[in-house]
């Protein structure tokens, strides 16, 4: 006789300083989410145990989890565990009754040594270079997209700024994906789909019948621009000129504020902007009720049995929370944005 589809049920390991707790914790287990973006915010875990015995001990801060989610069975689902990576623990709650552990944790590569200020100038640096010091300073390795990896900035300082602000300044700048994961400093362009090595993302189709409960949409017309202009100022001739992106000089156009050093940053700020605003015209919120921890931020999706306009859309993950309850079950709540962003 043919094995029936099989019940789902979801797995998870925690490492604390390299001890595994999953067996220890798993029957006080209440919850464990997990939150992932692509920005410049580190991804957080949180994790809710009970302590109706008053037998567990309050964890230290600064010790480090490594959490892994995934399912032991499923017909359908991608069965084993997936890494999520190491987080620090800088928060512990403990409340009642009924008494309750709370275990907050961010991804450990996000260190204080980043929010330091120091004094860095970079002129006529490409952005390897700049990435690849960064990196080195703060003992990771620089993952810089093949897209970026020569692009010059003219002039980058002088003043102190730390480094993870700079971090944020170079990805609005190129509108990027700039984060730290697994001891990577990644830099890759938002909307391909793909790692920072240039290897796609495998993408998603979701049914409206794989959600659970209620989903948000809409649209922002005010979002729809038509074009993006920037200046710059030309060196050899004296004068400013104006570069555009889309239909520059329509009434809808933006026109950036700053003046740029040369016609390549003018152009790379102006396609960012138009990048962004592109993305924001069309936002959808949705819970699976069988999670996907093998989804990931930038991850492209496909949308079916929803309004046609909604499934015409090509749409892009921009953060993800992966729930896990203490009976095996795992939910993932997406943000997604339309994946409007132009040919680069």
């Amino acid at each position: 006789m043919a094995d029936g589809p099989q019940l789902p049920r979801a797995a998870w390991r925690v490492t604390l300083d390299g001890t595994d707790l999953t067996e220890r914790l798993a029957p006080r287990l209440v919850s464990l989410t997990l939150r992932e973006t692509r920005g410049d915010e580190a991804d957080q875990v949180d994790i809710v145990v009970t302590d109706h015995d008053g037998k567990l001990t309050i964890p230290p801060t600064g010790v480090t989890l490594t959490v892994e989610l995934g399912w032991e069975r499923g017909s359908g689902l991608p069965l084993g565990l997936i890494d999520k990576g190491t987080f620090l623990v800088d928060e512990v709650k403990f409340r009642g009754p009924p008494d309750q552990l709370t275990i907050r944790a961010r991804a450990a590569d996000f260190t204080d040594a980043l929010k330091k200020r120091r004094e860095r100038a970079f002129v006529g640096k490409t952005l390897s270079v700049i990435l690849n010091a960064i990196a080195a300073d703060n003992k990771l390795t620089a993952q810089v997209h093949d897209r970026l990896k020569s692009k010059i900035i003219p002039a980058l300082g002088a003043g102190a700024m730390s480094d993870a602000a700079l971090l944020k300044a170079l990805g609005r700048r190129f509108d990027a994906v700039a984060t730290i994961k697994k001891s990577r400093l990644i830099f890759a362009p938002i909307g391909l789909s793909e790692t920072a090595s240039g290897k796609p993302l495998p993408a998603a189709t979701i049914d409206r019948t794989d959600t659970a409960g209620s989903f948000d949409y809409g649209r922002n017309e005010r979002d729809n621009i038509k074009g993006v202009e920037a200046v710059w100022h030309n060196r050899a001739t004296g004068k400013r000129e104006t570069v555009s992106v889309g239909e520059g000089g329509s009434s809808k156009a933006t026109r950036l504020r700053q003046v740029y050093a040369t016609r390549a940053d003018a152009e790379a700020a102006a396609q960012a902007e138009y990048n962004r605003k592109a993305r924001a015209q069309a936002k959808l919120s949705l819970t699976l009720a069988l999670g996907r921890p093998d989804y990931s931020p930038d991850t492209a999706v496909t949308l079916t049995g929803f309004k046609a306009e909604i499934n015409a859309q090509k749409w892009l993950c921009a953060e993800l929370t992966h729930t896990m309850d203490g009976t095996g079950g795992l939910a993932t709540a997406l943000q997604l944005e339309s994946a409007l962003t132009p040919h680069r």
